[in-house]
């Protein structure tokens, strides 16, 4: 069997290999003669001029902006996915002018080569056909994707945003450890962290003069839409969904570069045309940032079982409808595999040496390299390769010699025998390190891995002036990023005081003035609506449940009497959060254990039926729609839905603590509704949100009454008082009528007083005018289904004679006429959701996947 590779193994470029790594050194600060490198010599002037309490007011401000900006990302262990807070070393890493410079050539040769790799194996193949490549590398690889063969694509632009992971050895040289051609992440948290590294160290960043990143994304943003065909093209950002690690940074980019994210569900092939589903109607999209596998995107001729893409996608590509970053397919030259080969493929199209050597491996599918790493197993890395990356955890794929026992390294020499041109053999390079500002103001050395982007231009690439840092503090640098022990940094890139220019827009280029927001997906309506009935959810429980602590503490305190405790705790049954048997037990204990149950749904975190279970349903939805919602918005609700259990670390638990606390997150849910009302542009988003505040009002008042005024003498238990309390309305009704509750006033002004902005009529009228402002069909004279429900509902109860159904019947207890009306009041609301849901929230049910990987993050 013929070797393709041009180098024996004991030729290629070879790393300073010390294993294990020994960081005592500052590599990245310290030259090889022990001096300070010239570069960093300004800034640690600078750095050494803070005190102790600058320094510490310098990470104070970093973590409050990490938490207000809610970055996290998703991390799994034991089969469990949990949010994790994002982790920034301040204490930057620093690049001169002039090995940036060398880095930048080094990385647009090494992109554009592999953009011409897979032009070619997509296309001609006269890499298989003159015998450059094996035959088994691509057709061996399932990221090689035989149906993309000969699809054309626009410009011959296979990759339009990459990455490369690289690394500096103790001597200095650079080498690249992985091509991330795929769908490379980061990009989110490099800006993130640059924006959160610049306020916190604003005079070190200005003094630095570093070069900024935001232009670098107006450059991909301006050129990404320059491959579509209309003048005013729809761009959006294909994501796995909520349960990805890296959705922090999809709804980042979406909101920084203004394309919406989306699911594949959220979009359709008709006519070979790819169309988002909106609230409007189907909108054809034309070029699509994709964040998911190359083989889970179109289930029609890729993967028959991913339940993430879109049927029909290829054939819309085909046609030459629709602009894929990356390109379906770009992973072939993500494996591994291709790096022993890169140095002849350089030679093959650009006739000169790679400017940036990889770090040396060995494919295990031919037989010189294979009997090379056999030999030599105990000191390198063994990667399986060619096995689809979403199917394995990462350290199923890794194996490090030195880590291996004999019985260990035996049967990975038999799988190697077996199937050799699954796995390669990497050589295990020593990290260099770089300062880490730990606890104490104390900088220590950690090993540094660096990932650097790069996007696509009209000339070329150009690469982002920074990147992502990894610094591995606790963790080991060899594994996957993301670990525990990791902490990301900013780098920053030196250049002169006058080197940021602003992207230049072109002279051609005109502007179109835009109004309103027509192109909100159905899914994103959806959660949208939602999260309008979760916040209210949340707006009555509370107020609930601090009308209920304060009727038991000082001279309303309960009493033992069966009767008021059964009143009071059955309205905990109303809102769910005591089931019947626990109510029961409840009053029986008497107004001890009510208070107890209280203290429960309030301060337990755990509690399944306790406040924090609403307010997690809050949080989890507002997550979904974060990339709609402003940033004082968003830090609200992060705030209103982390104040029980801020309190539970630093507050008591006694009656006074537990008003305060409901009070304080009342507050909160006022500031929520005055940003909805007063800095939301009256989009469909806003109506959507604003319809289902309005709808879960109507179905709490109702309920509040029928619990609270539909038997008995509500006005002598004082169930009236509470009633107006819980409604927001008490101090309009002591205005109006200057004189104790009496029901038919009380009915009037919660149902029928159209003046009264917390009444069920106005909540309706309201709802009937958002959706009056939505898209619906006008083919008919007469009125629309929802016009027809709350026309009904509301001259049910215009007609109502409020004073007759205050009264008792002789023959029975229950206010009939009053439960009729609310019996019908609830059905509506249960109409109006399910229509609302029917007529614009048409998309497909949330993803069930088998497999470990299929949603985790891209690497």
């Amino acid at each position: 069997m013929a070797s393709f590779a041009p180098e024996s193994p004991d030729s290629l470029p070879r790393a300073p290999a010390i294993y294990p790594p020994q960081p005592d050194t500052f590599d990245e600060l310290v030259g090889q003669d022990g001096s300070v490198r010239p570069h960093w010599q300004e800034f640690l002037k600078g750095f050494s001029a803070l005190n102790d309490t600058e320094r510490q007011a310098a990470k104070e401000t970093a973590d409050r902006l990490l938490k207000d900006d809610g970055v996290t990302y998703l991390a799994g262990q034991d089969g469990q996915k949990t949010d994790r807070p994002w982790q920034l070393d301040l204490f930057p890493l620093l690049i001169s002018q002039e090995e940036w410079t060398q880095l930048e050539a080094g990385l647009i040769q090494r992109a554009r080569l592999l953009n011409h790799i897979l032009s070619d194996l997509y296309g001609p193949q006269q890499l298989l056909k003159n015998g450059t490549l094996p035959p088994a590398v691509v057709f061996g690889n399932p990221q090689f994707l035989q149906p993309c063969h000969e699809v054309p694509v626009q410009g011959g632009r296979y990759l339009h945003f990459l990455a490369f992971d690289v690394a500096r050895a103790p001597d200095g040289q650079w080498w690249v450890l992985r091509d991330r051609t795929e769908a490379p992440t980061g990009a989110g948290f490099a800006l993130e962290n640059r924006i959160i590294a610049s306020r916190a160290l604003p005079d070190l960043f200005d003094e630095t003069h570093v070069q900024r990143l935001s232009s670098f994304f107006q450059t991909f943003s301006q050129n990404f839409l320059e491959f579509s065909q209309r003048d005013d093209p729809l761009a959006v950002v294909l994501s796995p969904g909520p349960q990805n690690v890296a959705y922090f940074e999809h709804a980042y980019l979406s909101r920084y570069l203004g394309y919406p994210v989306v699911e594949g569900s959220d979009m359709t092939v008709r006519d070979d045309r790819l169309f988002l589903k909106t609230v409007d109607g189907l909108k054809p999209v034309d070029l699509v940032l994709r964040r998911i596998y190359s083989d889970l995107c179109d289930p029609l001729e890729l993967s028959t079982d991913s339940a993430l893409g879109v049927p029909g996608l290829l054939q819309s590509i085909r046609a030459g409808h629709v602009t894929m970053g990356n390109a379906l397919g770009s992973g072939l030259v993500d494996s591994e595999v291709l790096l022993s080969f890169l140095p002849a493929l350089c030679q093959f199209f650009f006739s000169e040496g790679l400017k940036i050597p990889s770090v040396a491996t060995w494919w295990c599918g031919q037989p010189t390299e294979r009997a090379y790493v056999l030999e030599n197993m105990q000191r390198l890395m063994i990667r399986r390769v060619l096995t689809p990356k979403r199917d394995l955890s990462h350290s199923r794929l890794s194996s490090f010699g030195p880590d291996l026992s004999q019985q260990e390294q035996a049967a990975l020499a038999q799988a190697i025998v077996r199937r050799g041109h699954e796995y390669v053999g990497r050589e295990i390079v020593s990290h260099s390190t770089t300062p880490f500002w730990g606890s104490g103001n104390q900088l220590k050395p950690a090993p540094m891995t660096l990932r650097l982007y790069l996007t696509a231009t009209k000339d070329g690439y150009t690469v982002m002036p920074g990147g992502l840092a990894r610094v591995s503090v606790q963790s080991d640098p060899r594994g996957h990023w993301h670990e525990p022990g990791d902490f990301s940094k900013d780098t920053w890139v030196k250049g002169g005081p006058f080197d940021h220019q602003p992207v230049i827009v072109p002279p051609h280029h005109t502007l179109t003035l835009r109004r309103g927001g027509r192109d909100l997906p159905s899914r994103t309506a959806d959660n949208l609506f939602w999260l309008g009935r979760y916040i209210e959810r949340a707006e009555g429980a509370i107020r609930l449940l601090r009308s209920l602590f304060l009727r038991t503490s000082g001279e309303a305190g309960l009493s033992d009497e069966p009767e008021t405790l059964t009143r009071l705790v059955s309205l905990l049954v109303m809102q769910k959060h005591l089931s019947s048997r626990r109510a029961k037990r409840a009053v029986a204990g008497g107004a001890d254990m009510v208070e107890a149950e209280l203290r429960t749904i309030l301060f337990d975190p755990d509690s399944p039926d306790g406040l924090a279970t609403i307010l997690q349903n809050v949080r989890r939805t507002a997550e979904l729609v974060r990339h709609r919602l402003s940033q004082d918005t968003w830090n609200i609700l992060i705030e209103l839905t982390s104040v029980p259990q801020n309190w539970a670390r630093t507050k008591g638990k006694s009656m006074d603590d537990a008003i305060r606390l409901l009070s304080r997150m009342i507050q909160h849910l006022a500031a929520v509704n005055g940003m909805v009302m007063e800095n939301m542009t009256r989009s469909y988003a806003w109506r959507f949100l604003e319809m289902g505040r309005r709808l879960e009002r109507v179905r709490h008042l109702s309920k509040l009454i029928r619990h609270l005024a539909s038997r008995g003498t509500p006005e002598a238990t004082g169930a009236l008082n509470l009633l107006l309390e819980l409604a927001d309305s008490s101090i309009t009704y002591r205005t109006r009528y200057r004189a104790e509750a009496k029901l038919a006033a009380v009915l009037d002004l919660l149902l029928a007083d159209e003046t009264n902005p917390r009444s069920v009529i106005f909540q309706l009228k309201t709802f009937e005018t958002h959706m009056n402002d939505l898209p619906h069909e006008e083919t008919v004279a007469s009125l629309n289904p929802a016009q027809k429900i709350t026309t009904r509902i509301c001259t049910d109860i215009r007609l109502t004679d409020m004073i007759q159904i205050a009264e008792l019947t002789k023959t029975s207890k229950v206010r009939v006429n009053l439960v009729r009306l609310l019996k019908d009041l609830d059905q509506g609301v249960h109409q109006l959701s399910d229509l609302v849901a029917h007529t614009y929230f048409s998309h497909s049910l949330s993803q069930r996947i088998s497999g470990p990987q299929w949603l985790e993050g891209l690497p």
